[in-house]
This record gives C-alpha cells, structure tokens and sequence, in this order.
C-alpha cells in the first residue's frame, strides 16, 4: 500500500483526515500556494514605478494586478473538470511549474504588453491553486469544520495578497520592481522541489468519464474578456458605443453559456447550483468581502504614494498591520461560523466595512498616516467576517461533486468579480482625479463612496435572504 492510499485508508467516519496528516498535506499546498497568492497584490506597490518607466496611466498600468486577478478566475472555471481528470498531487505540480515559467517571463519582459503576458501566464497557475487546495481542504476535514478548514485556507488566500504590497514595497525599493519576480521564482521552485518527496495524493481516484466541453470554454472566456474590455474602454474614454457594444456582447455570451451549462450532461461549471438560494447568498457575500478587501488594496497604497507623497516601501508598511490583522483573524471567524452561523458575522462584517469606508472618503492628503492604517484594519476586519466564512457558508450548502464545482465556481466569479470591479472602481478614481496619471484625494473619495454604497446593498440583500438561526446553517 503506498503513501497515497494510507491516506485514504485512515480516512475518519465523517469523511475528513486525521489530524497530523491533514496538516502535513494542507501545509505543503499553503506553501506553494502562498507565492500564487501574494503575486495577486505585489506589483501594486511597483505601480508608480511602472507607469513612469512604461508611460502608461494608472488605468492601463493596474491591469497588470486586475488581469491578472481576472485570468486567474478564467481558469478557476476549468479546475472542476481539471480536479475530476488529474489527482491533486499532479495537478499541484502542473500549477506550479506554469507559474514559475510566468515568473521567468516577466523578470525579462522588455515593454509593458510583454510584461502583462507575462502576468497572465503566472495567473494561469494561480487560477489552478486557488481552488484546489480549496477543495483539497475541504476533502481532508469534514463537513461540520468547514469553516474551519477555509478560515485556514484563507490565512493565504487572504493574508498572502494583503502584505504583497509591503513586502514588495521594500523590494522595490532597493532592487527596483524585477526583483519581484526573482523573489517569487525562488520561493516557488523551492517549495516546488521540497514538495516532490512529501506531498501525497489525498483525492480520490478521479473519474475519468468528463469530457472537456470546448464551447463552455470559449462562450465563458470570451463573454468575460468582452466586458473586461468594456471596463478597459470605459476607463480610456469614458461611456462609449464601443463600451455599449462589449458589455452587450460580453452578456450575450454569458447567458449562451449558462443555457448550455443546463443542457449537456458534463457542464464546465454547473450554474445549477444556483438554484440552491443558500449556496447563491453565500456567494454574493463572498463577492461583497472580496471586492472589498482587493479595491482598497490597490487604492490606500496608490493613495499614499500620489496624494500623500510616501515612497512605495510606506504605503506598504500602511497596509500590513491589516494584513497581519486578517491572517490573524480568518482562522477565527471560520471558528464563529461553526458556532455560531452567518448572521451574525453578515452583522459585524457589514458595519466593520461600512464604518471604515465612510472615514476613508473624508480622507486627504494631510490625513496622518497612522490613521490611514487604523481605517484599513477596521475595513480588513469587516471583510474577514464576510470573505472566507461565507465561502465556507456556501460550500456546505453542497456536497458530493458538487463541492469542488461550488468552489470553482466560487473562485472563478469571486476573482472575475473583484478585477471587473476593481478595474471599474479605480477608473473612476483615475477620472474623478485631476492629475494626468495619478490620483489625488477626491477621486479616491468618490471610489471609497461607492464602495460604501455597495456594502449596503449588500448587507440588505443578506439580512432579506440569510438565515437568522444557527441550525440553518448547514440545511442543503
């Protein structure tokens, strides 16, 4: 009997996996995850940097941030069928090899086009470790510590984007923005390396029996690339016919592929689940707690750096104690979702990110720094009661196979979500601020008003649908 199948042998009664070896498998795959994760954030403390040596305005030079966050949920999609065709071991390695070969691209690349691709081409990597090592979590524990298993998870898929911009902060400031990409390609091939003798397979065997469905693909890629480009023309030029066209286009498209899903036997993501009303609510919560926390990521430290005038290595530093608060706080706010259900942190979550969002618009440039960081730990509060918890809220809505296509679908909207809105978000911030390439106060204020006008709808939306009682919690 091999390593492999001890694993499934010592399997407990409730599905999940005995302490130690659980550990042993999810801190491997945290280790090479966690690089995948953090690259999500760490060009935004280079970007001044960038827009400067490529003379590119704030709206195109973040792409290389939110493209890279949208190719990631691109490729979220097509990790049910990647995790039903591979075990996770291969399929670990396969992820990892890709973006390190991004990583290698991106250290050489010439001009901006050549460093976006590059960017793309890490994401694609990214796009298979995100959701895997979801699924892969909520393999190894059972069902009733889900929120457990992703308060763990979200330690990196949280906290790794939340000090990206610190840590790079300082890289790039001493080495210059490619070091970056030097730090990320050693870390991965090490981890990478090290994993080859001690990862095991915990999955089971895989079915062999789905077939890839190829017009999934292309209607789901293209639909989300159309409105992508809408977003991009928008933030160029404004509200245009060429805009009108691309996001009607982009919706045509994806109500083709969602009649679609519903139609062939092996959908590449099964929108049925939607008819679960609880999995959806999940969702659109996890959506809230996302954009939250990836909007005020790239914008508090563009906000240092251009209204304030601190160096990239500063508005770093501003970030990372919430960065630390929510790796900190994830693990715990799993714990309560166990405990307690979601109602509760729906409550605490919305207020924490509605108060924070508020103070941030009455922000300037005279505004201390101290308080800067104090308004973004609060906010970094509010989105770890919504973000992972209510991943973890929507997946036990599920079970079977069901549950690694909940989480594709989870990943992939979360992550195409965040960048559309993102994008959107800092466009207006761009065109609501008078500099030609920066931001100034302002626009970030008119940013940080939507955002607050958002949580809003969110938290109405949640206290209309959401159950209030903690034995609804696990109701399928």
């Amino acid at each position: 009997m091999n390593k492999s199948e001890n694993i499934q042998a010592n399997r407990t009664e409730d599905g999940g996996l005995p302490p130690r070896q659980r550990h042993m498998v999810l801190g491997i795959m945290m280790a090479g995850t966690t690089a995948a994760c953090i690259s999500q954030s760490m060009m935004i403390a280079a970007l001044p940097t960038i827009m400067q040596e490529f003379l590119v305005g704030a709206g195109l030079a973040q792409l290389i941030t939110t493209a890279y966050i949208f190719t990631l949920g691109l490729f979220s999609a097509m990790s049910a069928y990647l995790v039903s065709k591979l075990d996770a071991r291969r399929l670990f390695f396969i992820a990892m090899v890709g973006f390190i070969v991004g990583c290698c691209a991106s250290l050489f690349a010439t001009n901006y086009p050549v460093l976006l691709a590059s960017r793309l081409v890490q994401a694609i990597g990214a796009g298979i470790l995100l959701p895997l090592i979801q699924v892969v979590a909520l393999s190894v524990y059972p069902k009733s510590q889900y929120g457990k298993a992703m308060g763990i998870v979200g330690i990196i898929i949280g906290f790794a984007p939340a000090i990206g911009p610190a840590i790079s902060g300082f890289i790039v400031d001493a080495w210059g923005w490619r070091a970056v990409f030097v730090a990320l390609g050693t870390v991965s091939a090490a981890v990478t390396l090290l994993a080859i003798p001690f990862l095991p397979n915990v999955m089971r065997k895989p079915a062999t029996h789905q077939h890839f469905d190829t017009p999934s693909a292309v209607l789901f890629s293209f639909g989300a690339i159309c409105l992508l480009a809408a977003t991009a023309c928008i933030e160029q030029s404004g509200w245009g016919v060429v805009a009108a066209a691309s996001i009607t286009l982009g919706a045509v498209l994806l109500f083709a592929f969602a009649r679609r899903q519903l139609r062939i036997p092996n959908p590449l993501l099964k929108v049925s689940c939607f008819a679960n009303r609880q999995f959806t609510v999940g969702l659109v919560l996890v959506l809230l707690g996302n954009l939250s926390f990836m909007a005020a990521s790239i914008m508090v430290p563009l906000f240092v750096q251009d209204v304030q005038g601190a160096s990239a290595a500063v508005s770093g530093l501003a970030i990372l104690p919430g960065a630390v608060l929510l790796g900190f706080l994830n693990p715990i706010t799993g714990r309560l979702l166990d405990s307690h259900g979601p109602w509760p942190l729906l409550v605490a979550g919305c207020a924490l990110l509605l108060g924070g969002t508020l103070a941030f618009v009455a922000c300037d440039a005279e505004t201390p720094l101290w308080v800067v960081t104090v308004l973004y730990g609060v906010r970094i509060c509010g989105v770890a009661c919504l973000q992972m918890p209510m991943t973890a809220y929507a997946s036990k809505q599920l079970s079977g196979d069901d549950v690694a296509q909940g989480t594709a679908i989870i990943t992939s909207i979360r992550q195409i979500s965040s960048a559309l809105l993102s994008s959107v978000l800092i466009g207006i911030m761009a065109l609501a601020s008078s500099g030609d390439l920066g931001i100034d106060a302002h626009g970030f204020g008119v940013a940080f008003s939507i955002l607050a006008a958002l949580t809003i709808v969110g938290f109405v939306f949640g206290a209309v649908f959401l159950p209030k009682r903690r034995k609804a919690s696990g109701r399928r």
